[in-house]
């Protein structure tokens, strides 16, 4: 195997190995960065949260296998919110949860099912300039919106390949013009959507 560097790009650093000590990983799903630069990242095998400074030293890791509030079963996404707090998509526990930046847990929302607020396999998550949270569904091919709290705002989406429609979304980003953008795996494209509401 060969490896080729852009001349534009420089490498700076790489942390981390298989298993599950700390700094040590199993299945990292997603990643954000907080306004000081620590990393938070999402681990899908070892169904936690581990947090590093911005060279990669561990900071801190909360979670764990399990059902109650701040266990994880399949965590995927997850994001920093305007708020500080980390908000994360439980996936097989189908609902989000949300943690102060220590990992503190602070609320959570939403159940197995398909109508507002309810989930089959949340994925993608985002957040938006007015601290609204977006979520892919992977079971229910749609798209929800949530104010910080956890209150259901709107859906849109169902299963189908026409505009609008999905098959397992997966990944969600919402730009500085509130635009949002989600990879629509099944169907093999990316779709942008402007919230009219």
């Amino acid at each position: 195997m060969s490896v080729v560097y852009n001349p534009h790009v420089k490498f700076l650093r790489k942390w981390g190995s298989r298993g599950s000590g700390d700094g040590e990983f199993s299945w990292p799903q997603s990643l954000s960065i907080d306004n000081e630069g620590n990393v938070y990242v999402s681990e899908c095998s070892n169904d936690r949260i581990q947090v590093f400074d911005p060279e990669g030293r561990f900071l801190r890791k909360w979670g764990g296998e399990g059902s109650g509030d701040g266990e994880f079963i399949r965590p995927q996404d997850l994001a920093v919110g305007v708020d500080g707090n980390v908000y994360v998509s439980d996936r097989d526990n189908n609902r989000i949860q949300v943690f102060d930046p220590q990992g503190r847990f602070l609320r959570k929302w939403g159940s197995e099912g398909n109508g507002g607020g309810e989930f089959i396999r949340p994925q993608g998550l985002a957040i938006d300039g007015a601290g609204n949270v977006y979520v892919s569904e992977y079971g229910n091919d749609r798209i929800q919106v949530f104010d910080p709290q956890g209150r259901f705002l709107r859906e849109w989406g169902s299963e189908g390949s026409e505009d609008g429609e999905f098959r397992t979304p997966q990944g969600l980003a919402v730009d500085d013009d509130g635009d949002v953008y989600v990879s629509d795996q099944g169907n093999h494209r990316i779709q942008v959507f402007k919230p009219t509401v």
